[in-house]
């Protein structure tokens, strides 16, 4: 019963000397995966406003903190000569002039103007710091001219400044406090850039997987082609053994890629604990499994290296693309129809769960079951078709 166990330990040795397979195998799914969660997560904006303040009043400074406590945004000041020569010789492509008379502009209700120099459009950077600035000085004429409205209608009725002014500044205040009703949307749900890389690892872990041990189907028919299996023949290994050691070969394949992706993926993002690592690794050997025995498969159907490769590519594919990968697709549809077919969707909606949705493996058992029926009738399938030479 050991022998099949040797066949297997011997083609882990096998990959695990072979640099290209590594680099394939674990190197490169490391990169990608770094290069998906940047682009997902996206970066935060930062600039710069460059501000000359020549008012008089103290509405300007209120002006200039306002803006500065706004995350991202810093304020540099500098003196309107300064900033017209900054300007001139493009050191500074926007620069922003507080008028000497905006403080008794807003306070009493009249139109004022901020000043906006740009160099050419101004840059991005520039123009976004534009509208920041531009916004909170709306904000803040909008507040002066609402305490004016407000201190109008109640002239009669008793009220003194003070408490008008007291109780504005607390309904702003309030307003302020409550800002998150409102929020900005990217139109795609409730789905945050940590959600995306909690889709993605397992993602590219399954995905990964697929190509390393269906594309080690190749090195099957190769052995097959030059004689290699057939010779094994001669020895006490047999058919069956053969056959139980190829499939053993793939499951621990996959299970060294699990190990290596999963450990790295838990030290850096820190975002599950051992017990969901723990969990998802168990899950894994059942998802090796189903892999290892859609590479027998191919491998016993195959009659080249280019028909193996082929549908090694044509299965990894189609599954990668039908079966979300990255992407959830739904609960109806087409799409979600056909990815009731894969092994990907399974995989992956049961790995997400153990590792960030504080799933288990009994809860996980729909996809438990799918990994064990699809080795299983590959392994059937594959079996009655294996060939240990061109012949029968």
């Amino acid at each position: 019963m050991m022998l099949p166990v040797y066949v297997a330990l011997l083609e882990v040795k096998r990959f695990l000397a072979n640099r290209g397979e590594l680099g394939f195998s674990i190197a490169l799914p490391i990169v990608l995966f770094a290069l998906m969660q940047g682009v997902g997560s996206g970066a935060s904006f930062s600039g710069t406003a460059h501000v000359a303040n020549l008012d008089g009043g103290g509405l300007g400074d209120e002006l200039i903190a306002a803006v500065e406590a706004i995350d991202g945004v810093d304020v540099k000041l500098y003196s309107q000569a300064k900033l017209d020569a900054a300007i001139d010789r493009s050191a500074v492509l926007t620069g922003v002039v507080i008028p000497a008379d905006f403080s008794e502009r807003v306070e009493t209700g009249e139109p004022v103007a901020i000043i906006f120099k740009q160099r050419g459009s101004g840059g991005d950077e520039g123009q976004i710091v534009a509208q920041i600035v531009e916004g909170v000085a709306r904000g803040m004429f909008v507040e002066y001219e609402a305490r004016a409205l407000a201190a109008d209608l109640l002239s009669g009725s008793g009220a003194t400044s003070g408490e008008i002014a007291g109780a504005i500044a607390k309904l702003v205040g309030e307003v302020e406090a409550h800002d998150s009703a409102v929020s900005v949307s990217d139109g795609q749900g409730d789905e945050s850039a940590d959600e995306f890389a909690d889709r993605i690892l397992p993602g590219i872990l399954v995905m990964f997987l697929m190509f390393a041990v269906t594309l080690s189907a190749q090195t099957i028919v190769e052995e097959r082609s030059n004689g290699t299996l057939e010779r094994l023949m001669m020895t006490r290994l047999g058919v069956w053994r053969l056959f139980w050691g190829k499939f053993l070969a793939g499951i621990a394949r996959a299970m060294v890629q699990v190990v290596v992706l999963l450990g790295l993926a838990a030290v850096a993002l820190g975002s599950f604990g051992l017990v969901a690592l723990m969990q998802a690794m168990v899950f894994s050997i059942f998802m090796a499994a189903a892999v290892s025995g859609l590479g027998l498969l191919i491998a016993s159907v195959a009659r080249t290296r280019d028909q193996a490769n082929w549908a090694a590519v044509f299965v990894t594919m189609f599954m990668v693309v039908f079966g979300g990968t990255f992407f959830p697709l739904g609960d109806s549809g087409l799409l979600s129809l056909i990815a009731n077919f894969t092994v990907n969707h399974y995989a992956i909606d049961a790995l997400q769960s153990i590792l960030t949705d504080g799933g288990t493996l009994v809860t996980e058992g729909v996809g438990i079951g799918a990994m064990v029926v699809t080795a299983a009738v590959s392994l059937i399938v594959a079996r009655l078709t294996f060939r240990v030479s061109g012949g029968a």
